[in-house]
């Protein structure tokens, strides 16, 4: 079973994206900030981290390059509802597997976290 962490301060997108990926059967741990997420993160391995970008406090930006500094194999797909925005490009720096425009096509995002999960990082390497 896959392990997934999803970050985000909207209790009801942490919520709907953890009944949906443990109804996947996918192990699921939450958090609600980029601080939470890092000690998350320095607890247990992860195989997919799905986080927001901007977030009060240690942004989705400044949480995923901590992640990177300690677990560089780490795969995170960034969710942002501002694609053009420094901070997506700071995501596309530090290495974000993918980001993932809000408000959230599901069945895109279930497909890319599939995807990831199963290959190793490389979205494009999943299995069919």
């Amino acid at each position: 079973m896959s392990s997934i962490l999803i970050v985000d301060d909207d209790e009801g997108m942490v919520e709907t994206l953890s009944d949906i990926l443990t109804a996947r059967r996918y192990a699921v741990t939450t958090a609600d900030s980029g601080e939470s997420a890092l000690a998350q993160v320095h607890q247990r391995a992860f195989d997919v981290v799905l986080m927001d970008i901007k977030m009060p406090g240690l942004n989705g930006v400044e949480a995923l390059q901590a992640m990177k500094q300690r677990h560089p194999a780490l795969k995170v797909i960034m969710m942002t509802a501002f694609t053009r925005d420094e901070l997506v490009q700071a995501a596309q720096r530090a290495s974000a597997v993918a980001i993932v425009p809000k408000p959230l096509d599901l069945a895109s995002v279930l497909d890319l976290v599939d995807r990831v999960a199963r290959s190793g990082g490389d979205p494009s390497r999943g299995a069919p």
